[in-house]
């Protein structure tokens, strides 16, 4: 009786993704290689249409084939100061992403020397012959700078 229990086991035992055959397992792969691509697709999209209508809220709606010249130029200069405001923004933002970059690396740094963990450099192995044969090159070459005296 406990022979044909641990048959029993030994044959219901489920290998990875739950026992399936190989075929199925390459249709799940591929139904779920699928699925993965059109969320990317479906993403995209949405990225796309967040940054068309960002677009629009900050930019007027341009119609310039009926106005006169002076129009024009009121245009051109309100354009101008949006445009100004947006690059004034955008470098304010850079600043502060900046400014918080060196805060979580000094904060790094303090948290680092509190428990006593460095960042050891990765050294790199260097040939004897090649090490002593670039000090014996920048030393001809200096010689060879000096100037003669005659």
């Amino acid at each position: 009786r406990m022979a044909e229990e641990q048959a029993r086991k030994k044959k219901s035992k489920r290998k990875g993704l739950g026992g399936l055959d190989p075929e199925k397992k390459k249709k799940l792969k591929m139904f779920i290689m699928c699925r993965a691509k059109d969320e990317l697709v479906r993403e995209a999209k949405e990225k796309a249409l967040e940054k068309e209508n960002y677009i629009n809220s900050k930019m007027p709606n341009c119609q310039t084939d009926s106005l006169s010249e002076a129009e024009l130029i009121k245009l051109c200069k309100s354009l101008h100061d949006v445009v100004a405001k947006l690059e004034e923004e955008l470098y304010d933002t850079e600043q502060k992403i900046r400014k918080q970059d060196y805060d979580i690396n000094a904060l790094t740094l303090k948290i680092n020397d509190a428990k006593g963990k460095f960042i050891k450099p990765v050294l790199r192995k260097v040939n004897k012959e090649s090490k002593f044969d670039k000090l014996a090159k920048s030393k001809a070459d200096f010689r060879e700078n000096l100037k003669h005296k005659e």
